[in-house]
């Protein structure tokens, strides 16, 4: 509302100007003005079914990734996929010669890393439980569901309600590491917010992902080029350095497959009991061979 700096104040955020945010009591602050536009964010049922898949472990490849990534930065070359030695697994290492991202950022504080569209926080979380102490975590969202669980997924995550395409109530250069796991993308806000050494790190569906469910569940498809098309969008503030691809198999039971697709954009299309009736239909006494296919790309801001 005045670009001033919030401050905690008991249980709200205040600024010097007298504009104030209230802690609700999921643990979040709404930085939500009466001039955003209206976002259906994820419904209970949906991020009820990204809590319990998420909780099994079954992205666990990606979220051990992401924590490499934010403590070691990027590899210094730009890769292809690489031979797994287990299921799910990229061989390469992430290179030592990168440092800085778990040095303090500016006047001394711990580095910050933000995700946006940050869900239950999950993947937020496992990065901040590799980074050192003083490292804080925002999770943003605009699910009211999806923040008061972000809010308790880990004691140094702040759980923020805005919309992440407009402005972004953040600072100029106070983020170390921006997180981008299947969320939209704002590349000015995402430029002005990150620190000039910072990372920002972006994963996406590759073609093939969850392919084997797209028929029988009714998913929402994916742009094949979506990947290419992130490159040019963000080239003029982001220079690439890094792109992997990591493939996870996965054995799921017919209820663990309906919270896979729930999770997703097909929750906002197709209700838990039409994908319950369509597994039931399609693995009746089974479980289903499914794979995950993402890419991990990491930029570098330019300048």
């Amino acid at each position: 509302m005045c670009a001033g700096a919030l401050h905690r104040d008991g249980g709200a955020l205040r600024c010097a100007t007298g504009h104030g945010f209230d802690l609700g009591r999921g643990g979040y602050v709404n930085l939500r003005t009466g001039r955003a536009r209206r976002v259906a964010g994820d419904t209970a049922a949906m991020v009820a079914a990204r809590e319990s898949f998420l909780g099994a472990g079954h992205y666990r490849p990606l979220t051990t990734r992401l924590a490499e990534l934010a403590t070691a930065g990027p590899p210094a070359v730009r890769t292809a996929q690489a031979p797994g030695r287990e299921a799910g697994t990229i061989t390469h290492p992430a290179s030592r010669a990168d440092p800085g991202l778990a040095d303090p950022g500016p006047a001394g504080a711990g580095p910050v890393v933000l995700e946006i569209g940050a869900g239950t926080g999950h993947h937020l979380a496992g990065v901040l439980a590799a980074l050192p102490a003083g490292a804080a975590g925002v999770a943003v969202d605009v699910s009211k569901y999806a923040l008061r669980r972000a809010a308790r997924a880990h004691p140094r995550i702040g759980a923020v309600a805005f919309d992440a395409a407009g402005p972004w109530p953040v600072a100029d250069g106070c983020v170390t590491v921006l997180l981008d796991v299947f969320a939209p993308r704002n590349p000015a806000e995402m430029g002005r917010v990150l620190r000039p050494d910072g990372l920002l790190i972006v994963v996406t569906p590759e073609p093939g992902h969850l392919a084997e469910l797209r028929d029988p569940l009714g998913l929402v498809g994916i742009q094949p080029d979506k990947g290419d098309r992130l490159d040019e969008r963000i080239a003029d503030r982001f220079a690439p350095a890094a792109v992997e691809r990591l493939d996870i198999p996965l054995v799921l039971s017919p209820d663990e497959a309906v919270d896979l697709a729930l999770m997703g954009p097909t929750g906002h299309h197709r209700t838990a009991e039409d994908l319950r009736a369509r597994a039931a239909a399609a693995w009746p006494r089974r479980h289903a061979a499914v794979t995950v296919r993402l890419a991990v790309r990491c930029y570098r801001p330019r300048g």
